[in-house]
C-alpha cells in the first residue's frame, strides 16, 4: 500500500465515527500549534477545508493532490458525527452559524471584515505529512469533548 490516499484512509478508519475536514499548510510550525491552540478560520469551516470520507482512498488521494499546492502537511480535523448533530441541531433552534456553536471564542471580526472562529484544538486529530507519509496523532484530540457541553457548563 504505497498511494497516500490508501495509508490515510487506512489511519482514519480507526475514527470512522467522525466527519473529517482537511486543511492543507505549508510548515510544520503551523500545523503544531492549530494542534496546540485550535484551528481558526474565517466565515465557513468549508471556506477553509475540505470535508473528506475516509472511506474513500481515491477521494483523499485527489485532496492531498490538489491542495498540495498549499503545502504538505494535511491538518486533520476530526468531530464525532453524534457532536456534529448535536451542533448542527443547536445551530438550527438557535437560527445561528453551527461555526458560532463549534467556536471556543466569541467570534471577532478579522481584518478581512470576515468573522473569525476558532475550533478546538480537542477536535484536532493530528496531521499528515504528505513527503514522508506519516501521520502525527494529537494528544489533545477528545472523541468525547462537546464544546457546546462546556459552554453550558461554564455558563451555569
Amino acid at each position: 500500500m504505497n498511494n497516500k490516499g490508501e495509508i490515510l484512509s487506512e489511519i482514519l478508519k480507526k475514527f470512522r465515527d467522525c466527519y473529517f475536514f482537511f486543511h492543507n499548510t505549508k510548515e510544520t510550525d503551523i500545523a503544531e500549534k492549530i494542534m496546540d491552540e485550535g484551528f481558526v478560520f474565517e466565515r465557513q469551516l468549508e471556506h477553509s477545508t475540505d470535508r473528506i470520507n475516509p472511506s474513500e482512498p481515491v477521494e483523499i488521494a485527489y485532496f492531498l493532490l490538489q491542495r498540495k499546492e498549499y503545502g504538505n502537511y494535511t491538518v486533520i480535523i476530526a468531530i464525532p458525527k453524534i457532536t456534529y448533530d448535536q451542533y448542527s441541531g443547536i445551530s438550527n433552534r438557535r437560527k445561528a452559524g453551527i461555526e458560532e456553536i463549534m467556536s471556543t471564542t466569541t467570534p471577532q471580526y478579522g481584518e478581512n471584515d470576515e468573522l473569525v472562529y476558532t475550533i478546538s484544538p480537542r477536535h484536532v486529530l493530528g496531521y499528515y505529512n504528505y513527503t514522508t507519509s506519516k501521520f502525527l496523532q494529537n494528544s489533545k484530540w477528545d472523541p468525547f469533548f462537546n464544546n457546546h457541553l462546556e459552554k453550558h457548563t461554564r455558563n451555569q
